[in-house]
């Protein structure tokens, strides 16, 4: 028998060998044990990914994590945390610049669908995990998987960075549904067919019967359900207490790890009322100021599309500028829509200095209710909240080989054929190609007098469809 202290040596060094056998590491993810760190050191990691996973085996001392490609910290972000189960011995918090730090993940209930934290354009993305003392030698796991994206609405209010990405149980204020409804991952009408819950996750799964998807980011549309519908599965937090309930809702949130998150669920009828109210006094909280478009990006638009056939439309014109570019370029007709009367009046005005009070048109409406069935060439300048919805109305409309050139901000999910400029003049280009074309409604009719109308050019109206 070999003596106590040798024996004691030797599962020693089988222990740190199996620690150290028990650790890995790539560019994604990383996997290891405080068993071999000293007490009180801090150890640092960097993973040049936008998502992977950490398993911290036997939490000691503490890590500090770096997340993401060096060109990723440049613009606004969301970083997002999915803790695994059990979640055990240590914290995890958002290290902000100044040493300041804010809690995240730590163990014991709460903590279904994880966390999520804003970063600033420029900001380090990084984590601090701090070991929490034990007393057993229980085994213990802190592992969690996280997920980076651009945070695509960085013009709108602050309030919009926190609505609903913690599932708070509180009912949504009006302002909040209104928010939700065009920054939301996902925005779908249906009916609540069952909900069930998870004790160990502490989740509830809503199971939706999808009767119109407005919006989403990722393709949650299930199957499974009655004829013509499909069902979407909508995680939120079991201690919200969710059950099913009558009547048809809109049911918006946040997409985490290719899982859907409830943010707000109003009723049809009650998002109606909120959206008209706002409307009539003028309050929308998605409606992003009039900015006129710089010289050079009216140069870099008329670049994109001088020399192509066919009537050219300027969503959200303005004071007319880029329509009255585009006529004495040749890009004939040349129609502006714009809800702001004073933008078209001062529209108005600057073609009857140029000479072209009556070769321009200029028409008070709602973008997203005109047609564009006969629209060969598009321009826009809109904020990027409401470009999601703008390319289903554009893919639905424009006949092809239409182009459709979008300023400060691109489509989010189309594939751009040329890119002009740098920065806030930057334009990029697009070019539809289908073979399928719908029914389409009567094209507006150009009129100099103005037409009134109810909505935004920068906040788009409930489609007709969602009426309650």
């Amino acid at each position: 028998m070999p003596p106590p202290a040798l024996f004691c040596a030797l599962c020693c060094s089988l222990l740190a060998v199996s620690a150290r056998a028990g650790y890995s590491e790539d560019r994604c993810s990383w996997r290891g044990s405080g068993l071999t760190q000293e007490p009180g050191s801090v150890g640092q990691l960097t993973l040049a990914c936008v998502e992977g996973a950490i398993e911290w085996l036997y939490p000691a001392g503490a890590l500090r994590l770096t997340l993401g490609a060096p060109d990723f910290g440049t613009r606004p972000g969301i970083t997002c945390l999915r803790p695994a189960r059990p979640f055990a011995g240590a914290q995890v918090f958002a290290e902000r610049e100044g040493g300041s730090l804010e809690l995240l993940l730590t163990e014991g209930p709460g903590l279904a669908g994880g966390r999520c934290v804003h970063w600033g354009p420029r900001e380090r993305r990084a984590l601090f995990l701090q070991a929490t003392p034990h007393r057993d030698i229980s085994r213990r796991v802190a592992a969690f998987r996280f997920e980076l994206r651009e945070d695509r609405n960085p013009e709108l209010p602050p309030q919009v960075h926190g609505l609903g990405e913690d599932g708070a149980c509180r009912p949504c204020s009006d302002e909040e549904l209104l928010l939700a409804a065009c920054t939301s991952d996902f925005v779908i009408r249906g009916t609540i067919h069952r909900v069930t819950h998870d004790m160990e996750l502490q989740e509830s799964v809503i199971t939706v019967v999808a009767t119109h998807i407005l919006r989403q980011t990722l393709p949650l549309l299930g199957m499974g359900g009655p004829a013509g519908q499909g069902q979407v599965f909508i995680r939120t937090q079991l201690r919200c207490g969710v059950r099913p309930g009558p009547g048809t809702f809109l049911f918006m949130g946040w997409s985490r790890f290719g899982e859907a998150w409830l943010g707000c669920a109003p009723r049809v009828q009650e998002f109606t009322r909120a959206y008209t109210s706002a409307q009539a006094a003028h309050l929308h909280p998605c409606e992003v100021p009039y900015v006129g478009a710089s010289a050079r990006q009216v140069e870099h638009v008329l670049s994109l599309l001088r020399g192509r056939p066919g009537k050219m439309v300027d969503l959200g014109s303005g004071d007319g500028r880029i329509v009255l570019a585009a006529h004495r370029c040749g890009l004939r007709p040349a129609v502006g829509y714009e809800l702001n009367p004073w933008l078209v009046g001062l529209a108005r005005l600057h073609a009857w200095r140029a000479g072209c009070a009556g070769s321009v048109c200029y028409l008070r409406e709602d973008l997203w209710k005109v047609s564009l069935r006969d629209c060969r060439n598009v321009s826009v300048f809109l904020a990027p909240s409401v470009l999601p919805l703008l390319e289903d109305k554009l893919l639905a409309e424009l006949p092809a080989g239409a182009r459709v050139v979008s300023g400060r901000f691109p489509l989010p999910t189309w594939q751009p054929v040329a890119v002009i400029g740098e920065g806030l003049d930057r334009v990029w280009a697009y070019d539809v190609d289908m073979d399928v074309h719908h029914a389409r409604p009567a094209a507006t009719s150009c009129s100099i007098l103005p037409t009134p109308g109810p909505g935004s050019a920068l906040a788009p109206s409930l489609p007709n469809s969602q009426a309650g």
